[in-house]
């Protein structure tokens, strides 16, 4: 079957071959039916049934199609054309199309709900052709109730939209193409400002929309969505009855029935004021970006995380980042640019910003520079939150305040420099304000007006103002205020507290703000009341010196120019000189009053002094150039010619500015002082050879009371140590005591005839501290040890060892103090003690303290003033029981007062006393001072009951870095020595309770076998002990004794020359034993006028060198004859002897004796005056023992050269 021509053709042909359609359609009761050619699927039939029961008249063939979609929907004509596909592809379709429900709208707006049923034929073509047959539902009626219903329920939904649109301020509008009429809401009228009823169509709908862009809009927005079924939602202006116009948003959807669009509505909403906000957001986020682009201000945003999202160009620049990537910068925190000890403070401020707690703060930093410079900033943050908590952010304002900061502090220094200078100033110092009230004062100006600060704010500036300076003070502030004067000084009277007038110097300048305006006034006040007084004062002395001038009859007082012109001529001058004013003022020279020859001599004088050429017109006046005194004794000439003597002082006359203007000499008759002068000085030659006789009186006195003094001590002291029965021992030991009393009486008397009048003298000469306290503690060591009394000698190794001190005078104060100790002690212990403290800068000086502290009976605290008293002890009762003739203490204290110093004692009765004084002495720098040796001995054992004194060896010992281990008796010893034998030493006192040295040695050697070699022992004792040690001792190779206290020179030259012989022997050491006196003979010379004396040597140097040859002589001219004649070893020389004395003698000798042997000359004197000692040794002696010798002194004195000679051994 070919193609029909014409479609409709093609429909009546498939009838004619397919009847069977006719039953097909016929089956059921329908309302019409549908075809289509499927080869032509945009073509179709519908017969005229179907529009007759939808209530349309046949439509023609051009609006046929436009009905059909408009009545099936768009659901009808889908259901259709998905059937059409189905058909023409030849798949299965996905559900039988009589399962389908077609739902037709009527012309009256009704729904016709159908059940279609489709029938496919194929033609001879392989052309298949579609039947669509609808069947009318039974419960038609049923359905359109439930369409009412739904309509009614969808009438019930409008509403409730609308109410739920107006309260949304939401309208809505609908546009029905195919009524061709335009519907809008409430709401949407009131956006439009026009009444409810208010009837729009289409044209004025459109031009409510404003002309331009908005309308072109709508206009092109509305076709899209009627032609292309486009849905739209957009933004536009409307332009209102009134003429304002408003933004709107307006939804538009279409409707669309058969591919055509039938309805267009949508929603219509009122956006004027979101869209007003936007547009101020808009512009503010304008603004904020050219601020943030321009801002002179750094600015800084930062998330919650505390990332970097955004920093101007200012912030990069102020940091120095700006030539840093975009990328690198972002990378940055807080952190890395503010400075640790600002990070606390920043990070606080941060946590309470975004606690909510603060909702902004301010503060200020120390920051990096990219750079690595410091910079100031400061920083103001504030949080900016958006609708999301995580999506806060923090933007902070940065400044660059490093020159604000280098400002302020400089304006804080001035401002403190203001306040310091305002408040500390030495006037008084006010702050005024433009109506004359205190805004500040000084307490300068309080005080000088009797007022305290607080009180002076509360009075006015006119109260405090003398009435008649009142007007005058209106009148320059005035000006000032004015800017006539910007400052003014005047002389002003303020009113005292107590009503009295205070006179001042005031000086006002204004203080200007920064509009140039003067803000207040501030006033320097200078107290001038005194000055006032002080000129008052001045012309009243003024006047009362010229009225002296003009009294004044015995002074002459001149005044001369430059020149010496005579200006001024007191009464006295013409009363004295015999001259009027009138003659010299102005006509003579001062010259005129002087003797030439006098003049030249002072100029020769004057030259000589200065080394300099002296011109005769500045003779009076060359001194007073240099500054110095112009003061001498002159011959005055007469107007008649006659010559007195004065003195005469000359002064310069300077003007203000300190030039001289002029000289003012003044001179005094000294006539009748000149005779009053010779007159004295015949006095003092007599006097003073009376002075050299009594000083050569009672040194011969000295010498000649000392002489049979001698004799008594000397041999007493020999026949003490023969065998003598108890009663003879006792009357010797008390004839002894009574000589020695004697003599300390004739010295103590000697000296303080000296004191009293004023001859004795300190001389400091270079001394060794440590040598003398050695000496001194010598001198009473042997007295304190026959009473079993233990002396220690304390001086630290830190003291300066050579000082200048007058040591004869020093020593003689300390042996006083050890005397009086070793006297009133009856057991127990003596402390010599020097402390070495500050170092006096003024003086150049060290303070050295010495300390005698003793054990003794102790001073009663009422009489601790009574025994620095001449000839007093501290009762009658000491005087009986101990002697002495109370001057040792006076003299003590008479000496150290011309030292600069004096006693002070502490005593407890029963307990001891320690006396005290201190004396501040120059160091003697020049002098060599003692090496510290290195020694092998590292390690001592020290045995010593006394506590005192092993402290005292221990801190020797520490000097030398030697270890010690202190144990305070035998017992200890022995219990240490059975376990540890690892000393290189032991020390052992002799005197000690349970077992005493020599024991202690004995359990040593024999108990516990250790010999000399393991350890050996160095032994202290007491001078009294020495017999019977070198009995006791025999066999126990003991290395050494020492006699206590042990000095410390005495210490190390033990341990040099125990190093010494460890040296020399590798490992035996050797006992030093004792010289035998009695194995040699060595040849003495005694030089001796007084036959007791010189029986007494002889007998003293017999006990000690049994064996020596003995040659005697009278005096010093024998004694050098002897000494020519004989080969001598010791000379033994009595300083006072006829034809040629001691010291002449020793001259003699030392000339005449070979070089390479020198003879030793021990001095024997009975001359007890100071520096003694020291001229015997500037004559060539090489000692010195003072007289009355006694048998221990000389013999030390002769041991000591002992060592140094060799002699022949018997």
């Amino acid at each position: 079957m070919s193609k029909p021509k014409f479609f409709k053709d093609d429909f009546h042909s498939i009838l004619r071959e397919n009847p069977s359609i006719y039953s097909w359609i016929t089956k059921e009761v329908n309302i019409g039916f549908y075809y289509s050619n499927l080869s032509n699927l945009h073509d179709f039939i519908v017969t005229e049934s179907i529009w007759s029961q939808l209530d349309y008249e046949v439509p023609s063939k051009e609006d046929k199609a436009d009905l059909w979609r408009h009545s099936v929907g768009i659901s009808g004509r889908t259901k259709i054309d998905k059937l059409k596909e189905y058909i023409a592809s030849g798949e299965k379709l996905p559900e039988p199309v009589e399962k389908c429900e077609f739902t037709f709208l009527t012309r009256n707006g009704e729904f016709l709900n159908c059940e279609p049923a489709h029938l496919i034929i194929e033609d001879s073509n392989n052309i298949k052709h579609l039947f669509i047959k609808f069947i009318k539902l039974d419960d038609q009626d049923s359905t359109n109730s439930k369409i009412s219903k739904r309509l009614k329920s969808l009438q019930k939904l409008k509403e409730i939209y609308e109410e739920t649109n107006e309260l949304a301020n939401v309208g809505g509008w609908e546009v029905d193409l195919i009524k061709n009429d335009i519907s809008w809401t409430k709401v949407t009228k009131a956006i439009h400002c026009v009444s409810e009823d208010y009837i729009p169509n289409l044209e004025t709908g459109i031009n409510f929309f404003k002309e331009g862009w908005s309308r072109d809009l709508l206009i092109k927005r509305f076709t899209n969505c009627v032609e292309n079924g486009v849905s739209y939602d957009d933004e536009f202006i409307i332009v209102l009855a009134d003429g304002s116009e408003k933004w709107v948003r307006s939804l538009g959807k279409a409707e669309m029935w058969e591919g055509r669009c039938i309805r267009v509505y949508g929603a219509f909403q009122d956006i004027n004021d979101r869209k007003l906000q936007e547009e101020s957001h808009k512009k503010a986020e304008l603004r904020f970006q050219n601020i943030y682009e321009n801002s002179s201000l750094g600015i800084i945003l930062v998330n919650q995380k505390n990332n970097l999202e955004m920093a101007n160009p200012v912030a990069r620049t102020i940091f120095g980042l700006e030539n840093l990537p975009e990328k690198e910068v972002l990378t940055y925190t807080f952190k890395d640019v503010i400075k640790p000890e600002y990070l606390p403070l920043a990070i606080e401020k941060r946590k309470e910003l975004l606690a909510g707690n603060i909702s902004n703060y301010s503060i200020d930093v120390e920051c990096y520079h990219h750079d690595g410079r410091s910079i100031w900033c400061s920083l103001k943050s504030s949080l900016v939150r958006n609708e999301s908590e995580d999506d806060h952010f923090i933007i902070t304002q940065v400044e660059d305040i490093t020159n604000k900061k280098r400002l302020e502090r400089k304006s804080l220094e001035n401002a403190t420099r203001f306040k310091r200078v305002f408040q500390y100033s030495p006037n008084g110092m006010a702050l005024v304000d433009l109506r004359g009230k205190w805004r500040n004062v000084n307490n300068n100006l309080a005080q000088m007006l009797g007022y305290t600060k607080e009180e002076i704010v509360k009075q006015t500036l006119e109260q405090l103002t003398h009435p008649d300076d009142r007007s005058n003070d209106i009148n320059l502030f005035t000006r000032i205020i004015n800017k006539e004067l910007d400052t003014y000084q005047v002389e002003k009277r303020y009113i005292h507290k107590s009503g009295s007038i205070v006179n001042c110097y005031l000086t006002v300048s204004g203080l200007r703000n920064d509009q140039g305006e003067v803000s207040s006034l501030i006033g320097h006040v200078v107290d001038m009341t005194e000055q006032i007084r002080a000129k008052i004062a001045l012309e009243d002395s003024l006047a009362d010196l010229k009225a002296l001038l003009d009294s004044t009859t015995q002074v002459i007082i001149i005044e001369t120019d430059l020149n010496r012109n005579i200006r001024k001529f007191n009464k006295g001058a013409e009363n004295l000189l015999g001259y009027k004013a009138e003659e010299v003022i102005g006509k003579q020279k001062s010259e005129i009053f002087h003797l030439k020859d006098e003049i030249e001599q002072y100029r020769s004088k004057l030259q000589t002094k200065y080394g300099e050429s002296v011109n005769t017109n500045e003779t009076f006046s060359f001194k007073l150039k240099k500054n110095h005194l112009e003061s001498n004794e002159w011959t005055y000439v007469k107007k008649d010619g006659s010559k007195f003597p004065v003195q005469l002082v000359i002064t310069a006359i300077r003007n203000e500015e300190g030039e001289v203007r002029g000289y003012l000499g003044v001179a005094t008759d000294i006539t009748s002082l000149k005779v009053m002068e010779n007159s004295l000085l015949k006095a003092k030659n007599r006097a003073e050879t009376a002075n050299r006789s009594k000083s050569e009186f009672l040194a011969n006195m000295s010498h000649e009371i000392r002489t049979p003094l001698n004799g008594v001590i000397g041999f007493t002291d020999l026949l003490m140590k023969t065998s003598l029965d108890e009663n003879q021992s006792r009357y010797m030991e008390t004839v002894y005591s009574s000589a020695i009393t004697l003599l300390d009486l004739i010295n103590d008397i000697l000296d303080f005839s000296k004191i009293e009048a004023g001859k004795l003298e300190i001389n400091e000469e270079p001394t060794n501290l440590t040598e003398l306290c050695g000496r001194s503690v010598e001198m009473i060591k042997q007295q304190a040890h026959q009473k079993d009394i233990e002396v220690l000698l304390n001086i630290s190794s830190k003291l300066d060892k050579y000082v200048l001190a007058d040591g004869l005078r020093l020593r003689q104060i300390i042996i006083n103090l050890l005397s009086n100790a070793v006297k009133f002690t009856q057991a127990g212990e003596i402390e010599l003690k020097i402390e070495q403290r500050e170092f006096d800068e003024s003086k150049q000086k060290t303070n050295y303290e010495f300390f005698i502290r003793d054990t003794g009976i102790g001073i009663a605290p009422q009489n601790l003033q009574k025994i620095f008293k001449a000839f007093n002890q501290e009762d009658a009762s000491t005087t009986r029981k101990y002697g002495g003739t109370g001057l040792g203490l006076t003299i003590s204290n008479r000496l150290l007062e011309l030292m600069g110093s004096k006693l002070s004692v502490k005593s407890t009765l029963g307990v001891g006393t320690t006396f005290s004084f201190t004396v501040a002495l120059s160091n003697e720098n020049t002098l060599p001072k003692d090496g510290s040796t290195l020694s092998s001995v590292k390690r001592i054992l020290v045995v010593d009951d006394n506590e005192n004194n092993r402290v005292i060896l221990n801190e020797m010992l520490l000097d030398r870095n030697i270890e010690s281990r202190m144990v305070q008796n035998g017992i200890e010893a022995l219990d240490i020595l059975e376990n540890d034998t690892d000393f290189d030493l032991a020390i052992i006192d002799y005197h000690m309770p349970y077992l005493n040295g020599i024991e202690l040695i004995k359990h040593i050697r024999n108990e516990l076998n250790i010999g000399k070699e393991k350890l050996p022992i160095l032994l202290l004792h007491s001078s009294g002990e020495d017999q019977v040690l070198n009995e006791q001792s025999a066999g126990l190779d003991i290395l050494n004794k020492i006699v206590k206290p042990v000095q410390r020179h005495q210490l190390f030259e033990f341990f040099d020359d125990f190093e010494k012989s460890e040296l020399s022997s590798h490992v035996n050491l050797e006992v030093v034993e004792e010289l035998d006196l009695t194995n040699i003979s060595p040849t003495i010379l005694i030089a001796e006028d007084n036959p007791v004396n010189k029986f007494l040597t002889r007998t003293i140097v017999k006990k000690v060198l049994p064996n020596s040859i003995l040659i005697e002589v009278d005096n010093g001219a024998e004694a050098v004859n002897a000494y020519k004649d004989n080969s001598i070893d010791f000379i033994l020389m009595d300083i006072q002897m006829p034809i040629m004395s001691g010291f002449e003698a020793t001259k003699a000798i030392r000339k005449i004796e070979s070089s390479d042997k020198r003879i030793i000359i021990i001095a024997l004197t009975a001359r007890a005056i100071k520096g003694e000692r020291d001229r015997c040794l500037a004559n060539g002696m090489d000692d010195y023992v003072s007289k009355p010798v006694v048998l221990e002194d000389l013999k030390q004195c002769i041991l000591k050269f002992l060592t140094k000679r060799s002699f022949e051994i018997i």
